[in-house]
């Protein structure tokens, strides 16, 4: 069965908006139904930094998202288990961390060098993981030059300067977020995730926290992709896609914003009151059983790495293990799958 490709609605779609890629309604509309009959667990971290303040989570994260792109070369072995990506980026710099409490500070990070960054990820058995740490490093060391030459020294200043305010009014935290080559992504992911999680982690509020977008990463491209919610209405880029060639930056913004568009929309009718909670559910659900290569459409191994409450979502009225998208996804079938559209950057 080959990829599907768009029926006679969606081309009225597009023609109606004008965009190449967009989100289906309809199928937003049978997920968000599947979706309502589960116990959606709450939106937060596995892991945990110890001995931080709730304002040193919040200058424990900036760093952290800052470099959080691109991590599937990280993997290593936490506490006696495997861990990989961000869980592993997440765990060795709450480590490094707890050695050195300095790099919580705008300072430190100024003068970051690449062999002290490489140095902080590096497995006892994997050896050195974090890839492309000199770009890396690059990033921190502006983040600390710009909070420096602004007159801040931790996340606080810029919550104080934003007025609380996520992206209502001037100056907001969108705003000065994006002055820092690290989150200046047009699409917001880096942004979105470090105010989701100053908030769930470190009990941050915000004067309009409707305006908290979902951070879009690849493994909710390749899901939404494949359940078809959104929907890849031009034929070269759909080509791209399946050829695995890389698409320019307007073709990953636009797939990108239809994503985060079909994430809000869903949220809305599930009734959650932002999008953070599915973010979630979406991203452990995709990465652990919607993988790139085998993913675990009707039949789920019975030991995964998803956490316990995620796990759950598996096992269905008849006690089978199944991805709970199944019923609605256009994907489950096919014998070619969609994977999330190749491209070099820095910001996901």
């Amino acid at each position: 069965m080959p990829i599907w490709t768009p029926n006679t609605r969606e081309h009225e779609m597009a023609v109606h908006d004008q965009r190449s890629v967009c989100v289906n309604f309809d199928a937003c509309d049978r997920l968000a139904a599947a979706i309502r009959n589960m116990d959606v667990p709450e939106d937060r971290e596995e892991l945990q930094p110890s001995g931080l303040s709730r304002a040193g989570l919040s200058d424990f994260y900036l760093p952290l998202v800052a470099i959080c792109h691109q991590t599937q070369s990280l993997r290593g072995t936490i506490d006696g288990k495997p861990t990989r990506g961000w869980d592993y980026l997440n765990a060795m710099f709450r480590r490094a961390v707890e050695r050195d409490p300095s790099l919580l500070g705008s300072a430190r990070w100024a003068e970051l060098s690449e062999a002290e960054l490489r140095n902080l990820f590096v497995d006892p058995d994997a050896g050195e993981t974090l890839s492309q740490p000199g770009d890396r490093a690059a990033l921190l060391r502006n983040l600390g030059s710009v909070m420096l030459a602004e007159g801040w020294s931790c996340f606080n200043h810029l919550y104080s300067a934003a007025e609380t305010r996520i992206s209502s009014g001037e100056p907001n935290l969108l705003g000065l977020l994006a002055r820092f080559r690290a989150y200046d992504d047009p699409v917001r992911k880096k942004s979105t995730f470090l105010l989701g999680l100053v908030r769930n982690e470190a009990g941050v509020a915000f004067a309009d926290e409707e305006n908290l977008l979902p951070p879009v990463d690849y493994h909710e491209i390749r899901g939404h992709l494949r359940i078809g919610t959104v929907v890849v209405l031009d034929r070269d880029l759909r080509r791209k896609l399946l050829d695995r060639i890389e698409v320019t930056t307007d073709e990953d913004v636009a797939i990108r914003s239809a994503v985060l568009e079909a994430i809000r929309y869903i949220a809305s009718r599930v009734g959650l009151p932002d999008s953070m909670r599915l973010h979630y559910l979406f991203w452990n659900l995709f990465r652990s059983i919607c993988t790139r290569e085998s993913p675990h459409c009707r039949s789920c191994p019975t030991v995964s790495s998803l956490p316990e409450r995620y796990d759950r979502l598996l096992t269905d009225s008849s006690g089978s293990r199944i991805c709970p998208f199944a019923s609605v996804c256009r994907s489950v079938d096919a014998a070619d799958r969609y994977v999330e559209h190749v491209f070099a950057t820095d910001w996901y």
